[in-house]
């Protein structure tokens, strides 16, 4: 606890820095950050698992694609947003609860398998259901139930002070008395386990909360970006999200934020080049390679050649 009081200074300085962007980029910028923001919100929800507990999810779309898809249909054929609203929530509850209690109760290598296998179900779901989820076409939000309604900055600051909200309140939990037992989990189960621990519960409720949190971000998607397809859900984005926690830093919060901001910021950059994938991925070694620990505990000052070059 004493961390995040030191920290507050820091968290406020970063809170106010975000807020003031739409202030000073053009339109088109002010949306590219926005959905930054999301990205970074579902990134940060992966590292809570990742990160802090030590299960590897290779299914997290799941839990922001399944939300997103709900609120899109449920909009679009129930003509309420407060319906939409309550639906989504509703799909964050169950989907979080089935693949948690799958995962958990499997453990270990069962973990990757379940989280996996309930992408690839999900995203063969979404292609085939063509009548619910447009299928290869997508489903399309309508307006009046997204924020595109909204002035782009005001619609920035409202995704930004949800965003905010949820890292300090995961930043609040990592930083407590359960967030030393995450940690305990992921150095030595079965140590904490010796305490009295019950460690699947702890588990369980971790995957629920992370993947609420990662369904909260789905539904922001859908109401800016409002555009839904199956690779919302698929294996190909549960992979990128864990690229972006590795790519950031595992166990900081933020460096999963900043590396998923890197990674599509970048992804947008090189798209007019066809081998884009090539350097997306020659970037990712070379992280592995001189920063193993992520791109936020990168410490340059610390490299051989400049303590030579500075003494």
């Amino acid at each position: 606890m004493v961390r995040l009081v030191r920290r507050r200074p820091y968290a406020i300085a970063f809170t106010a820095l975000l807020l003031c962007v739409p202030l000073l980029l053009p339109t088109y910028y002010k949306y590219l950050a926005t959905e930054l923001i999301i990205w970074g919100l579902l990134a940060l929800s992966l590292d809570l698992l990742i990160g802090y507990t030590g299960l590897p999810s290779f299914g997290h779309a799941v839990f922001f694609g399944v939300p997103a898809y709900v609120f899109g249909i449920t909009a679009t054929r129930a003509d309420s947003l407060a319906l939409a609203i309550m639906a989504a929530i509703a799909a964050i509850i169950v989907v979080t609860t089935i693949v948690g209690y799958l995962a958990t109760r499997t453990g270990g290598v069962g973990y990757i398998i379940v989280t996996l296998l309930s992408s690839f179900a999900v995203f063969i779901i979404a292609l085939g259901w063509t009548s619910m989820t447009g299928g290869e076409n997508g489903l399309y939000v309508p307006q009046k139930f997204s924020l595109s309604g909204l002035p782009p900055n005001a619609r920035y600051v409202v995704v930004v002070l949800i965003g905010v909200t949820l890292w300090a309140l995961a930043a609040r939990l990592v930083g407590s008395s359960y967030g030393l037992v995450l940690l305990g989990i992921k150095a030595n189960e079965s140590r904490i386990q010796s305490m009295g621990y019950n460690t699947e519960r702890f588990k369980f409720e971790i995957t629920i909360i992370s993947g609420a949190i990662a369904g909260v971000a789905g539904v922001l998607y859908a109401m800016v970006l409002r555009t839904l397809s199956a690779d919302l859900v698929g294996p190909e984005l549960s992979t990128e999200i864990v690229i972006w926690v590795l790519l950031g830093g595992v166990q900081t919060l933020i460096g999963p934020v900043l590396g998923a901001a890197l990674f599509i910021s970048l992804k947008q950059i090189l798209n007019t080049v066809s081998a884009y994938p090539i350097f997306l991925g020659l970037l990712f070694v070379a992280v592995v390679a001189w920063a193993p620990q992520g791109l936020i505990k990168l410490r340059i000052w610390h490299w051989p050649a400049l303590r030579r070059s500075g003494s």
